[in-house]
């Protein structure tokens, strides 16, 4: 069976630590590839981009990487979305999925409808963000996990937002394309 990884999340917007955490998942652990799932109904966020546009911006950040894949699977705006759901949708046998998170969403796995669930779904794969650490993750995610390598990372979809109000946009965080789209369409 072959190995992916899954990447979910609000993609509010997806920026290039999105893309790096992903490719270094499927260096590391040899997954064929990694299917990123914006969220359609953020149930603990406040997400005012629609499903559409943060599934646009989503497919410009990886459509030039054929390890990537992008899916809909949670595209309904009406009903929230949970990733136990998600993983049952899949119907993917667990010893060849992997979930990638970042260790800012792992630490509060712990508030996610049947979190219990998910340790039977999938195998875990986290990437720490600079202010987080092991003994952090340890005390907080109920799961066993592989932690994917390399240079923390410092982005995250709240903080971008806010450096596009205040224009203090850096041009290594988010892919050209993503950001023309977000300009193109006045979003935040």
């Amino acid at each position: 069976m072959k190995k992916i990884g899954i990447l979910g999340g609000t993609f509010d917007p997806p920026h290039n630590a999105h893309y790096e955490i992903a490719r270094r998942a499927i260096e590391q652990f040899q997954l064929e590839r990694v299917i990123f799932i914006p969220s359609g109904t953020p149930w603990q966020k406040d997400s005012k981009t629609s499903f559409e546009d943060r599934y646009k911006m989503t497919n410009l950040l990886i459509q030039d990487n054929n390890l990537f894949e992008l899916s809909d699977i949670e595209k309904s705006e009406k009903n929230p979305s949970y990733t136990f759901e998600t993983l049952n949708n899949l119907d993917h046998p667990k010893e060849s999925l992997y979930f990638i998170l970042g260790s800012d969403t792992a630490i509060n796995i712990k508030t996610w409808k049947n979190y219990e669930q998910l340790s039977d779904l999938t195998h875990f794969l986290i990437a720490l963000r600079s202010e987080d650490n092991t003994e952090m993750l340890n005390e907080n995610f109920p799961f066993e996990y592989e932690l994917i390598d390399g240079e923390k990372l410092n982005l995250s979809s709240s903080g971008l937002r806010k450096k596009l109000k205040q224009n203090e946009l850096n041009e290594n965080d988010l892919p050209e394309k993503v950001l023309n789209y977000i300009n193109e369409n006045n979003l935040y």
